[in-house]
């Protein structure tokens, strides 16, 4: 009986440093960060990248942000990434353009809708400057996460097969009759029950049609949250719908990336 509970002791030392251990290289994982020019048809359009700070090849992001533009905000979550080991790549869909004020996000965000294929383009073109980081991101495992606004375009790079091989989707706009043939991403979405702009009924449609879909999608919907709930500028900030959505998010990439 001492024995084997000497043995049970040890193991569960050893369980405790192995813990500690990973604690300790997520808390201290160095990472650079800072503007860079990704796309080379449009010198306006200057992204925000976050990555460890070693020369190893890891799966890369591509964050697209709300409807505000490139903000602080996103900033902090390709920087909250890049420390989980993930090279992660804020784009800018607005050419520079920032918005304080909700007429001005809806007067960028038309722009966009008005000329989507520019926004392809970007896109594209994020996922060929990731592909160039040669030495620092693994070119077969990319994904895309976006929020709101970007959350739409998430989607749309699944939807597209722009070459990402998981999408999450942050109270994005899509459209449950669309034809999904070509996709080939694995999606995650994140959705307000309360949210007055995308109606559960329609999440639900969604989340139905993906079952039907091969790939292991999920869809989740988070009870009395709204738009923006994962947002902590917003008025709808929910921390604990926020919390849980992280860390589906993460446990997403660890397993499709």
């Amino acid at each position: 009986m001492r024995t084997r509970n000497a043995f049970l002791w040890v193991m569960v030392a050893l369980l405790a440093c192995q813990v500690a251990a990973g604690a300790a290289y997520a808390q201290s994982m160095k990472i650079t960060s800072g503007d860079v020019a990704y796309d080379q048809g449009n010198a306006k359009a200057k992204g925000y990248l976050a990555k460890p700070a070693d020369k190893k090849a890891r799966p890369a992001l591509i964050l697209i942000h709300e409807w505000w533009g490139l903000n602080d905000n996103i900033r902090e979550n390709a920087r909250r990434f890049a420390e989980l080991g993930y090279v992660a790549l804020a784009v800018d869909l607005y050419n520079g353009g920032m918005a304080t004020t909700p007429d001005g996000a809806r007067k960028l965000a038309g722009g966009v809708r008005k000329d989507p294929e520019s926004a392809f383009a970007n896109l594209k073109q994020a996922v060929a400057y990731l592909k160039g980081l040669d030495g620092e991101v693994d070119a077969n495992r990319i994904a895309s996460v976006g929020w709101c606004f970007g959350g739409g375009w998430s989607y749309q790079m699944a939807k597209n097969d722009l070459g990402v091989k998981a999408s999450v989707i942050y109270y994005g706009r899509f459209n449950p009759k669309d034809d999904l043939s070509r996709m080939r991403a694995t999606i995650l979405g994140h959705f307000g029950e309360t949210d007055r702009g995308i109606k559960v009924d329609n999440v639900r449609e969604f989340q139905a049609k993906l079952k039907t879909l091969k790939g292991d999608h999920m869809v989740f919907i988070y009870p009395n949250a709204g738009h923006a709930f994962a947002n902590a500028d917003s008025g709808n900030y929910d921390k604990a719908a926020a919390e849980t959505a992280w860390k589906r998010t993460t446990d997403f990439f660890k397993k499709h990336l």
